[in-house]
């Protein structure tokens, strides 16, 4: 925190830490951190027991709240008191019945954040400014005291710090535009501004962002949906100020974009990189994103500086040739965790990404194709899951022309061949590529080996004293030989460590006692799995044993990201409980924190050695039924959490088929409840609904497969992940054959007709669903018959063929409209799309307007209402209506905002354009096609690309 001699630091901007010495304080529960970062908040002044009560319970303290707040304060006490050398200047008092922190304000992070801002608003530099704003932002690593306060508290305590960092970054920005900087600073500008509409100076500082960056048309759309937010939502206009810069942005006067492309040279130490002026600049071409998906860095990384050096010349190195550098050792050696921490050290030299993905080459039976991961790639670099190539030469000739001209670093980790990589190196120079693997691999692709083997005795010791508390390493002789027992292997030393930070009352000769007697049951002793094994199996013994049944089952459903509900299905517990089991494994360092999800729940990530452990000790602990069991709780966990998801979105479980898994209901404190935290969660969890539904199958549940597959079917395309669709389709109908499930082969037919219709090959779709049509009427599923008539007559319309598409929904209406009220309005907008395309403008409004009647009838169904609304926004503007069209496209755009649908926003934007051009606003028309179009604009043309391409040609006379 660069606080010079201070001696303890409490870090409360992101999840509570305490370091004394340099060296961080073990806390064994969560609630102690919270607990003295709270105090840490209001250091030096006295908090009330009621008042902590409520701050770290809200509504729903235990029974004895007192009692255990009086007992974590006491263990605090105990951890400060056991510090190395602890500063006698932090002290915990009680007095009259409340507790205060007695500690210098430049020991706590927000503290010196405060001084930080203030200071430099006296300074006279932009330079200076600058420098200091930047220190005292990355003092932030993520939301105050982690987020773990119930919401209301939360907010009461840590407001004004969040509030002043919003301060603190717009102090910032105003600064970088002073100085030029407005290409650096643009998408965080934009990114914040979404996220606090009602930041005026935010909205400001976005427009000259955008405009000065060459992006005046986003500016202008981006200003007028700002605008009607502020219209809709506050009843306001935006200030004089703003309305003047909007107005100086549509003069160009506020321009001062780079005309030639020129930017500051880079460092040295970056790898060479082509001309800007060979970038694909047009804003009418496809944009790649900038993929930052690097697993989080090691905290407490230590040593392996020869090695850093040699990797670091390997992919910093000038001149031509690959850049490509292997990590290779034995299991537990550390590879992963040395790898990234290179990644993260070298990000700055590779601006325009970084990439990861684990290739799982420790399971030969799971390791990842390279089809599947350029089609992650792919993705992560801006294509529309729509757009990837089928044919894995295709895939590899986009992957490398997208990448001819970036400087991007990608980490390959757990390779196990070369044919798994041959496929993944971009074809020119100026990327870099870190592999990692047991095997010596890469010769023939040009790559450099590092070999990594067990630590030398003094980085050993270095990253255990790290780990344990310097106090725990005062006799030479004892840590020495706890480092042999480990045989100097990382993971293995980080669980010792874990073990006596964790357990003050154990001394290391105890420790190394247990090592020695873990070792002689073992068949042999080697750098290898039996080293990782039996440092595991000491941290498993001495976890609770609700702690050891988690993991044992979290291993049996090989599952790699692991979350709160996840855990709580397989346990069948309360929330908490999961809560406090994943506590237990994160302490003894088998979990690590992987992130969270939009919604604030904390990610776990279980390494690949861990969970081949747990699956090693589960079947020969488990009592019969128990694995079996749990795995059928998760699947139906999953399920549950699905089915919330699409009711959230189209109000109802309308067309689809509900098979008899039973489903496990989730606390939706674990998940969310609303659209967006739920669309998050699927986000985040799409390859574990992946993998589930192939463990499904694999044990042998076929109606569990499709009834999962056939749930979540909706949800992919809505975010463009037709691969993993395509996947699960398969899996579930290989599944439903194998079974003989007749309502699974119709269930499943029926969704890959829907796929094909997405992916416009008509036949197929046509073949899929009278397939699935004959084997609904086989079984007597009226229900299912109605809703493929409805997909049917769809498959007519996108031939051209109107009339015959209203005689199918008129067949499907029949069925659907007295048992699926969501699925009688979806074939109701479908009719009146058809009468549009057959001019009858009266016929349309009539089905429109019914269709929106009985979205009305459901409630909560934005995906639904937000398809028929647009329609009868086009509708509107085929009579000439574009003022009444204009609030229901509106409408539309701030629906698909939300959820991120970026093809329904790109439409939203189109009608808008539309109504802008007749009412005379050309500039803002232009605007909001320009913005359509890069919302959309992917290496080969969408349909919706296409609509929006046409409508500029037929308004502006070209393509854009």
């Amino acid at each position: 925190m660069g606080i010079g001699k201070v001696v303890v630091e409490l870090r409360v901007l992101g999840p509570v830490e305490v370091w004394n010495r340099g060296v961080p304080l073990q806390f064994a529960r969560r609630q102690q951190r919270v607990l003295l970062g709270i105090l840490a908040l209001e250091a030096n002044q006295l908090v009330t027991g009621d008042r902590l009560v409520d701050l770290l319970w809200g509504e729903r303290p235990p029974q004895r709240a007192r009692a255990v707040l009086q007992t974590r304060l006491s263990e605090i006490r105990a951890i400060l008191d056991l510090a190395e050398d602890p500063d006698p200047a932090v002290l915990l008092d009680t007095t009259g019945g409340g507790y205060r922190l007695r500690v210098s304000p430049e020991q706590v992070d927000a503290q010196l954040f405060r001084n930080l801002v203030s200071d430099q608003r006296t300074r006279g530099s932009d330079d200076e400014a600058r420098s200091i704003l930047r220190a005292a932002l990355a003092l932030w690593r993520g939301p105050v005291l982690g987020g773990w306060l119930p919401a209301e508290g939360q907010a009461d305590l840590t407001q004004g710090l969040e509030a002043l960092r919003l301060t603190a970054n717009e102090d910032l920005f105003d600064v970088e535009l002073r100085l030029g900087n407005h290409r650096d600073i643009v998408d965080d500008v934009v990114e914040l501004a979404g996220k606090h509409p009602t930041r005026e100076r935010l909205a400001g500082q976005m427009m000259r962002a955008l405009a000065r960056s060459g992006r005046g048309p986003e500016a202008l759309t981006s200003f007028d949906r700002w605008r009607r937010w502020l219209r809709d939502e506050l009843g306001t206009d935006p200030s004089a100020e703003i309305q003047a810069i909007h107005l100086a942005v549509l003069r160009g006067a506020d321009d001062q974009a780079d005309t030639d492309g020129s930017r500051t040279a880079v460092a040295s130490t970056q790898p060479p990189r082509p001309q800007d002026g060979q970038r694909r600049s047009s804003p009418a071409r496809f944009q790649l994103s900038t993929p930052r998906n690097l697993p989080a860095d090691i905290a407490d990384f230590s040593g392996r500086q020869a090695e850093l050096t040699r990797i670091e010349k390997i992919l910093l190195r000038p001149g031509a040739g690959a850049r490509i550098a292997v990590v290779s050792g034995p299991a537990g050696v550390g590879k992963t965790a040395f790898s990234i921490h290179v990644a993260h050290r070298l990000a700055g030299s590779f601006p325009d990404g970084q990439l990861y993905v684990n290739l799982r080459g420790v399971d030969s039976d799971r390791g990842l194709a390279p089809f599947e991961v350029l089609g992650r790639f792919l993705r992560a670099l801006g294509v529309d899951g729509l757009h990837l190539p089928t044919t894995l030469d295709e895939r590899m000739d986009l992957y490398r022309d997208l990448l001819a001209d970036r400087r991007l670093l990608l980490l390959l980790d757990n390779a196990a061949a070369d044919d798994q990589l041959s496929a993944l190196i971009p074809g020119g120079t100026s990327c870099g590529v870190l592999v990692t693997s047991r095997a010596r691999l890469g010769a023939i692709l040009g790559a450099q080996t590092v070999a990594l083997t067990v630590m030398d005795a003094a980085d050993s010791a270095l990253l255990l004293t790290r780990i344990a508390g310097p106090g725990r390493m005062l006799d030479e002789a004892s840590a020495t030989a706890l480092l042999s027992r480990c045989a100097y292997l990382p993971l293995a030393i980080r669980i010792v460590g874990a073990k006596l930070a964790a357990k003050p009352h154990w001394t290391v000769d105890r420790l190394v006692q247990m090592l020695d007697d873990e070792r002689s049951r073992l068949d042999r002793l080697s750098h290898g799995h039996l080293d990782v094994r039996a440092s595991l199996a000491l941290s498993y013994q001495v976890l609770s044993p609700a702690a050891r049944t988690l993991l044992r089952r979290l291993g049996d459903i090989e599952i790699a990201e692991v979350s709160d509900w996840l855990a709580a299905a397989l346990l069948d517990t309360t929330a908490d409980r999961a809560q406090e089991l994943l506590e237990q494994l994160i302490d003894a360092q088998l979990l690590d924190f992987s992130g969270h999800y939009p919604s604030g729940q904390p990610r776990y990530r279980l390494h690949d050695l861990v969970r081949l452990f747990g699956r090693e000790r589960a079947l020969p602990e488990a009592v019969p039924g128990e694995l079996s069991a749990a795995r059928g709780r998760a699947f139906g966990a999953a399920l549950s959490i699905i089915e919330h998801l699409v009711h959230a979105l189209w109000g109802g479980l309308s067309l689809t088929m509900r098979g008899g898994t039973p489903r496990w209901e989730v606390d939706e404190l674990l998940v969310g409840s609303s659209a967006t935290d739920l669309l998050g969660w699927f986000d985040v969890e799409r390859p574990t609904i992946v993998s589930i539904i192939k463990r499904a199958a694999r044990d042998g549940l076929g109606e569990t497969a499709w009834d999962l597959a056939c749930t979540a079917s909706p949800l992919f395309p809505l975010r463009r992940q037709y691969d993993d669709w395509q996947h699960v389709l398969d899996v579930a109908w290989e599944s439903a054959l194998a079974g003989n499930d007749i309502r699974g082969q119709a269930a499943i037919s029926y969704r890959l007709g829907m796929l094909s219709l997405d992916r416009q090959e008509l036949d197929q779709a046509d073949e899929h669903l009278k397939r699935a049509s004959r084997l609904f009427d086989d079984i007597g599923d009226l229900h299912g018959v109605a809703v493929v008539d409805a997909y049917l007559a769809m498959v007519l319309r996108f031939r051209g063929q109107p009339a015959a598409a209203l005689e199918r929904y008129s067949s499907a209406l029949a069925g659907l409209r007295d048992t699926d009220v969501g699925g009688a309005a979806f074939v109701l907008r479908g009719m009146g799309q058809a009468h549009l395309g057959l001019g009858d403008q009266d016929g349309a409004k009539a089905h429109l307007d019914e269709s929106l009647a009985l979205y009305d009838t459901i409630g909560s169904a934005p995906m639904g209402r937000g398809q028929a609304l647009f329609w009868q926004g086009m509708r509107l503007l085929a009579v000439g209506g574009h003022d009444q069209a204009a609030p229901l496209f509106d409408h539309v755009l701030r629906i698909t905002a939300v959820l991120g649908d970026r093809h329904g926003q790109a439409q939203a934007l189109r009608g808008l354009g539309i109504c802008h051009h007749r009412a005379g606003r050309i500039p803002q028309a232009r605007a909001a096609l320009d913005e359509a179009l890069r919302l959309v604009q992917q290496p080969t043309p969408s349909i919706v690309e296409s609509f929006v391409q046409r409508t500029i040609h037929d308004l502006f006379g070209d393509g854009g």
